[in-house]
């Protein structure tokens, strides 16, 4: 059985745009590893480069569609690349092969250049990413991470709305039938500053994103059950925790993050705290934070890291266990913990099942985490995609 990976992301640039190496570099960085954090959590999506020309033609490697579900074409359009008429014609290749399944298939062209627009008559329609500065020689490091935050967060979020199955956010129109949106939950207190910051937060996004919030202020309608909305919301959103001083005491803010976690929604926590916490709510860990310097941007990239690193995962744990015919009894976006442990004792094992076998993302638990795990309930055997070809069928 062939095996194809649920995305493959490729990056085509002109061998001549010297900068494209930078930019490819960098989506390789977040999208796959980095390279100088080998030990660090990765998203370890498969990303391909597409510059250099192949022996005989002018054009580059070509993309063999076929080796994977979702495909993404990554094209960073600059100045070079609108003057090669190979390079239109492969950018064209892929576009119809794109549009022959646009459910699986997507090409995002970036506009480096002001003329990128002109690459071709199929590409000019197309809503292209923008970049509003030139990326830089490499000592001038503040320049080139504006360049690169331009480009992150609209990446980001295009590859979660491809493995999603939405229509591309670039080419939505107000119509009612479009799917929604990535929305994001902000969970904040009303009892410190912070519900100062939350508004400004959901104000940003709204403004400068295309994504939506859900605000509990103002998304709740009158004569509905609180409790009920919000917990709707935590199943179809990305939940970003605002802690603050007062966050752990209010009883709504607890209730957001066990609610999120029930239901495996992505998390982010914002470490907002200014002087200190009477009790920090211990069920905030396992989950990526970042510390609240008016970074919006930073908050926002992360969520969005998230919430495509949970559908990927996902969708990548349940095809390499399909490929080793291993039945596994739950798959997790995250590492276990004792919360987790928890809901699945409550859903319990079949009477036929001698032991519920759980698979999670690399790298594997410390062996103190694991023995924690081990002396609640040894009915349960986790594993990683490192150690799951060691399991016996």
């Amino acid at each position: 059985m062939r095996y194809k990976t649920p995305l493959s992301v490729y990056i085509v640039w002109h061998p001549n745009f010297s900068e494209g190496q930078q930019i490819a570099d960098f989506l390789y960085s977040f999208l796959c590893r980095d390279s100088s954090k080998p030990l660090v959590r990765s998203m370890g999506i498969p990303v391909y480069f597409r510059s250099t020309k192949t022996t005989g033609t002018n054009q580059p490697i070509q993309i063999d569609f076929d080796e994977s579900e979702f495909t993404a074409v990554i094209a960073l359009v600059s100045d070079e690349f609108v003057n090669d008429k190979e390079y239109e014609k492969f950018i064209d290749s892929k576009f119809d092969k794109c549009n022959s399944a646009k459910d699986k298939r997507r090409i995002y062209p970036i506009a480096i250049s002001k003329n990128a627009y002109n690459v071709s008559p199929k590409l000019s329609p197309i809503n292209f990413i923008r970049v509003e500065k030139k990326i830089k020689s490499h000592c001038d490091t503040v320049e080139n991470e504006s360049v690169f935050s331009q480009i992150k967060s609209p990446v980001l979020h295009e590859l979660c709305r491809l493995l999603m199955n939405m229509k591309k956010a670039t080419d939505e129109t107000d119509s009612l039938t479009i799917a929604p949106p990535i929305k994001l939950f902000i969970s904040h207190s009303k009892h410190d500053e912070t519900k100062l910051v939350a508004t400004r937060f959901r104000d940003f996004i709204n403004s400068q994103t295309q994504l939506k919030t859900f605000f509990d202020t103002n998304d709740i309608a009158y004569g509905s059950n609180f409790g009920e909305e919000i917990k709707k919301a935590s199943h179809e959103s990305a939940l970003v925790a605002f802690q603050s001083d007062t966050y752990a005491e209010r009883e709504w803010c607890r209730i957001e993050v066990l609610e999120a976690k029930k239901t495996g929604c992505p998390i982010v926590i914002v470490n907002a705290v200014q002087n200190r916490e009477q009790r920090a709510f211990p069920y905030l860990g396992n989950y990526p934070s970042i510390r609240f310097k008016d970074n919006f941007l930073e908050i926002i990239d992360l969520t969005l890291e998230q919430v495509l690193f949970n559908i990927y995962t996902k969708l990548f744990l349940d095809s390499i266990t399909n490929l080793y015919k291993i039945k596994t009894h739950k798959i997790l976006s995250t590492s276990p913990e004792l919360f987790t442990l928890l809901q699945l004792k409550k859903e319990g094992l079949s009477n036929s099942i001698k032991f519920g076998l759980v698979i999670y993302p690399d790298p594997p638990l410390g062996s103190e985490e694991m023995e924690l795990l081990n002396d609640m309930d040894d009915d349960y055997f986790f594993i990683t995609p490192l150690t799951l070809p060691t399991i016996s069928k």
